[in-house]
């Protein structure tokens, strides 16, 4: 007698099914996560500027690192690193009563600050400070010899945990992640579909 083992064929094909369903919807999790944080980073960027942090756009993206999320690690981050920027950085320009800078709330001006270069050839936005302590004059660090102090505005990390700049990230993050999840779960399911 011819017999066919319907039940035991049909539970390893309902088994590798949802192994493989649990699979694909593990990638399309790992996928749309990954696309979510790169386009976060773009918003950060485009949110820390509009907060009115004037930076340009390619100092924010260095100061934002991704990191990735994986199978088995179900979680992507957005990082900023960095310390406080030089106010050079700020759209700076010097008048006649200091220099002028485009920082948070609008240009303002420093009163009694300059642009000068330094003998390493790095350009800033000083100010002078009779406190600073003087070191002695040798060749390698000869300008530690003169009373002055650079500036600084925020740094990006600052930028980055703003209270404007966190709500339209989230916002962002709440609207583009299900659209996307839905989108590569139904292109993994397609491919799952043609095996």
């Amino acid at each position: 007698m011819f017999q066919i083992n319907v039940k035991s064929n049909a539970d390893k094909v309902a088994m590798e099914f949802l192994a493989a369903a649990k699979d694909m919807q593990e990638k399309a999790v790992v996928s749309a996560l990954n696309k979510v944080v790169m386009q976060a980073r773009t918003a950060a960027s485009r949110e820390i500027r509009a907060a009115g942090y004037n930076m340009k756009a390619a100092d924010i993206k260095k100061a934002l690192r991704i990191e990735r999320a994986s199978t088995g690690r179900l979680r992507a981050r957005l990082i900023a690193s960095g310390r406080p920027i030089a106010l050079i950085k700020f759209g700076a320009r010097e008048t006649q009563k200091g220099v002028s800078v485009n920082v948070l709330q609008g240009r303002k001006v420093i009163q009694g600050a300059f642009i000068a270069k330094m003998p390493s050839g790095h350009i800033g936005v000083f100010v002078r400070d009779e406190t600073r302590p003087r070191m002695p004059r040798t060749k390698k660090n000869k300008w530690h010899d003169l009373p002055i102090r650079e500036l600084f505005g925020p740094s990006i990390p600052s930028g980055l945990a703003n209270a404007k700049v966190q709500d339209a990230m989230q916002t962002k993050v709440n609207e583009a992640f299900p659209r996307i999840l839905a989108q590569e779960s139904r292109w993994l399911a397609s491919k799952l579909s043609k095996r």
